[in-house]
């Protein structure tokens, strides 16, 4: 039988198997990685410096650059801060900073 699309009524049929996630290789489950930089797209060109300020983080930490301004962007990386910190990860998060940009992380 097939099923019903509940808001249009009409007849539709899903076609190919469902896909689900599976457990990591092996070798990614014993990987260990240093630290996990999440920064805005517009601040890729600067990606050294979001990695020097990572790699003085303590091993583990997940580092979360925000946006200065109120934005739909910030809004989701502030909920991916908390959802984090919630699970018991290590996260420091800092606001984007001219003084940043130009390779001197903020006090």
């Amino acid at each position: 039988m097939r099923a019903i699309d509940p808001r249009t009524g009409r007849l539709y049929r899903v076609v190919g198997p469902d896909r689900s996630f599976r457990s990591p290789p092996n070798v990614l489950r014993r990987a260990k990685l240093d630290n996990l930089a999440i920064v805005p797209a517009s601040l890729l060109p600067h990606k050294a410096e979001w990695q020097a300020l990572a790699n003085t983080l303590p091993e583990g930490t997940t580092l979360i650059v925000l946006p200065r301004m109120p934005s739909a962007a910030r809004a989701a990386l502030e909920r991916i801060s908390g959802d984090l910190s919630s699970k018991g990860s290590r996260v420091a998060t800092v606001e984007q900073d001219d003084r940043q940009l130009h390779g001197r992380a903020a006090p």
